[in-house]
């Protein structure tokens, strides 16, 4: 069976100075987030999970993210633009709260709207997610591949599996951890047709039992 390990990266220096932060100008992980990642470096190692390829997005801190994780598991990694975070056009670099004076509360945001000028919408930002997984769920057919990414692109993968409408606001609320891994297992089945048929399952959500103990952001 082909398995999807998605991991988001560790805490960053974006989620503490509530700053929108893409290719550009992305500063990495704190020290807490360094710490988190070594703790599921070490886990991932402990557990002897088998990894057949690993990926991470291009921007910083999940590339800081991916380095350490594969050092630690002896495995290279490539880089996907595809599993990037919503990309933010002219909002990179600003706060939170300029970003909310310049275009409003992003609680509101609708789906099919641009993000800020220049930036991705939700819909778009899912449609390239989606095929990006998929693309990497071809290629490495029953395998297990790591994919080192952002919160945004664990939100997409399960409007992707689970079938919602991106065009739609979602009525739930997603809440990646740093760190936390979201694990996706694609099965075929043959019906009594004879004819296969493939279905992903969600093995585990946002699983951060590793950080337990650590000191929280």
């Amino acid at each position: 069976m082909t398995r999807l390990v998605l991991v988001r990266h560790g805490h960053a220096l974006c989620n503490v100075e509530r700053t929108i932060e893409g290719v550009a100008t992305c500063r990495g992980l704190t020290k807490l987030g360094k710490k988190q990642v070594e703790v599921l470096a070490r886990r991932l190692a402990t557990e002897q999970v088998h990894i057949d390829a690993m990926f991470s997005s291009t921007i910083r801190r999940a590339t800081e993210t991916a380095s350490t994780l594969a050092s630690a598991l002896g495995q290279g990694y490539e880089i996907d633009p595809f599993l990037e975070e919503l990309r933010p056009g002219d909002a990179e670099g600003m706060t939170w709260d300029q970003y909310s004076a310049f275009y409003g509360n992003s609680e509101g945001w609708h789906p099919t709207v641009p993000f800020a000028p220049n930036a991705e919408a939700w819909i778009d930002f899912a449609r390239r997610v989606a095929a990006g997984l998929d693309q990497i769920a071809r290629q490495y057919r029953d395998k297990t591949v790591l994919i080192v990414t952002h919160g945004g692109v664990v939100d997409a993968s399960v409007f992707h599996y689970f079938g919602l409408d991106p065009t739609e606001q979602s009525p739930i609320d997603f809440e990646s951890s740093n760190t936390g891994i979201t694990e996706w297992e694609r099965r075929t089945f043959t019906n009594i047709d004879k004819s296969d048929v493939h279905r992903w399952r969600l093995v585990r959500y946002n699983d951060a039992s590793h950080l337990f103990g650590l000191a929280a952001p």
